[in-house]
């Protein structure tokens, strides 16, 4: 499904960067059960949380949507 690739896109991209999941919450100005239930493909972030997720991460939005991570 779209929520468990972006997912998997996500939790890859903070593991790369060496972010725990309240860091990456913390930087993108977001509640950390917020990443959390968007890691566990619970729901697809909104469109803002998306993008202040790809920018807290320092990818290209498009990076998270096309990303090839494996789980």
């Amino acid at each position: 499904s779209y929520e468990h690739k972006l997912a998997l896109a996500i939790k890859h991209f903070r593991k790369s960067r060496g972010l725990s999941r309240e860091a990456l919450a913390h930087k993108a100005g977001l509640d950390r059960k917020t990443i959390n239930r968007i890691e566990q493909g619970h729901y697809a972030p909104t469109m803002t949380n998306f993008f202040s997720i790809s920018d807290a991460l320092e990818v290209v939005p498009q990076e998270l949507l096309t990303a090839h991570v494996g789980g």
